[in-house]
């Protein structure tokens, strides 16, 4: 019996198919090395890029830092220098101030000055202070008031005052006539206290009724005075019926002289 021939390894199925999974095997092997090997530089470049991006963001905040400091020392430093210019606002407004004074004042300086009072109303006022604006009987006190340039004086402010006035009347022709010599001292007194008069005569007038019954306003006792005579005369101790004695003009109606 002949003995059967043995087939070589390399022909037999089982040889082909280790190969066949060495060789898969290998190739797998090297796919992973090689993802392996690709992977890792990928890694490396990503933590490359985190540290640069990490460093970025510090050098951020760093300069955010450094501008919060920078904008805190600005402000810091502005309010010194903003008090100069407060200060000049507060000088500024206070230079209006100083205008408005300066106007105030010029206008008190531009404001008319008041008018002295002319003679007649310097009389005037002395007649109403010492016997009042109406008589006793309810008549106006001023009948006529007069005030002429002296023209006998060299002075032309010199003025002659006639004042025609309404008398009070009294219980006896007596008194009547010593109520007007008193009236007559108290404006006087006052009216020669003014240097402009350098003559005075006082009219004093009344309602007389004649033998026929018919009423008229008529002077009952007249006075005159000048300068040179009122100069003389010490109004503190002077008694009232003296005027007969020294006045340069002196009259008396026969009514008064009636008893």
């Amino acid at each position: 019996m002949s003995e059967k021939k043995k087939k070589p390894f390399y022909k037999r199925w089982w040889v082909w198919v280790l190969a066949v999974i060495i060789i898969a095997a290998a190739a797998s092997g090297g796919e992973e090395d090689s993802e392996t090997a690709s992977t890792e530089p990928k890694q490396e470049v990503k933590s490359q890029e985190t540290k640069s991006e990490s460093k970025q963001e510090q050098q951020k905040e760093k300069t955010k830092e450094q501008k919060s400091e920078k904008s805190s020392d600005e402000q810091k430093s502005k309010p010194a220098a903003a008090q100069p210019k407060e200060e000049k606002e507060d000088v500024k407004k206070e230079e209006p101030k100083k205008e408005e004074v300066k106007k105030e004042e010029s206008v008190k300086k531009e404001e008319p000055k008041k008018q002295e009072k002319t003679i007649d109303e310097v009389v005037k006022e002395i007649i109403y202070d010492k016997v009042g604006k109406k008589s006793n009987m309810g008549e106006k006190r001023i009948i006529e008031l007069q005030v002429n340039d002296n023209l006998g004086t060299p002075d032309k402010t010199d003025k002659i005052i006639i004042a025609k006035l309404y008398a009070d009347e009294n219980l006896t022709t007596n008194m009547t006539r010593d109520g007007i010599l008193m009236d007559s001292k108290d404006l006087f007194q006052e009216m020669f206290k003014h240097k402009e008069i350098s003559e005075a005569v006082l009219m004093w007038n009344f309602t007389l009724v004649d033998q026929y019954g018919n009423e008229s306003v008529d002077t009952i006792l007249k006075i005159g005075l000048d300068r040179a005579t009122a100069d003389k005369i010490n109004w503190k101790n002077f008694h009232y019926k003296n005027f007969e004695n020294i006045a340069p003009q002196y009259f008396v109606h026969p009514a008064l002289l009636k008893k």
